[in-house]
C-alpha cells in the first residue's frame, strides 16, 4: 500500500526537488516541467501548491538562509554576550560548509536575474546579524567595518571551507579579539 502524502509533506517534497533542480540548472536553466519531474508529479499539481517558479525558488530558498538565522539567534539568546557571537559565527560557518551549494546559487542568482534580485538576502542578514549584535550589548569598534568584516569573513567558507572544529575555534576567536573593543 502506497502512503498518501498530506499537503505539507507534498509541498516541502516539491521544495527539496526544485532546489535539486534549480541547483543543477540555475533559475533560467530550471523549467516548471523539471521541477514536476524530479518531484514526481505532475505539472498542474505542482501548480496547486505554488503560483510561478519565482515562489518555489523563493520558498525553497528562505527557510534556509533566514530562518535557520532566526533559529540560531533564538538558540544563543541566553548566552552571555562574547559566547552568544561565538556561538552565532560557529553556526554560520558550520552552516555555510553544510549548505555551500544552495548559498552559491542564492548568491549568484540573486546578481544575475532580474525577477529574483528584488529581495535581497545579504541585506535581510545583515540586518539579522548587526541586530543580534547589538542585543548581546557588544560594542564594535567601527560597525559598518565590523558587519562587512563579519560577512565577508562568513562568507569566506564558501570558498575556503575549514571542516575541522579547531581551526574554525581559532578563527572565529581571532575574528572576534579584532572586532570586539
Amino acid at each position: 500500500m502506497i502512503k498518501r502524502l498530506s499537503r505539507g509533506e507534498r509541498r516541502k517534497l516539491i521544495l527539496e526537488s526544485a532546489l535539486n533542480v534549480f541547483i543543477e540548472k540555475g533559475y533560467n536553466g530550471a523549467t516548471t516541467v523539471d521541477i514536476a519531474k524530479e518531484a514526481d508529479i505532475s505539472e498542474v499539481t505542482l501548480f496547486r501548491y505554488f503560483d510561478s517558479k519565482k515562489q518555489i525558488f523563493m520558498d525553497a530558498i528562505e527557510p534556509i538562509l533566514v530562518d535557520s538565522l532566526r533559529e540560531t539567534l533564538v538558540a544563543s539568546k541566553k548566552l552571555e554576550p562574547i559566547e552568544k557571537l561565538e556561538y552565532i559565527l560557529k553556526d554560520r560557518i558550520k552552516f555555510i560548509s553544510d549548505h555551500h551549494k544552495v548559498i552559491k546559487l542564492i548568491l549568484m542568482e540573486n546578481q544575475i536575474n532580474p525577477e529574483i534580485a528584488d529581495f535581497n538576502f545579504i541585506i535581510q542578514i545583515t540586518n539579522l546579524l548587526k541586530d543580534s549584535i547589538k542585543e548581546t550589548g557588544i560594542e564594535l569598534e567601527d560597525e559598518s567595518f565590523s558587519i562587512r568584516f563579519l560577512m565577508g569573513s562568513i562568507l569566506s567558507f564558501l570558498y575556503l571551507p575549514k571542516v575541522n572544529k579547531g581551526e574554525i575555534d581559532d578563527h572565529v576567536n581571532k575574528f572576534i579579539d579584532t572586532i570586539v573593543k
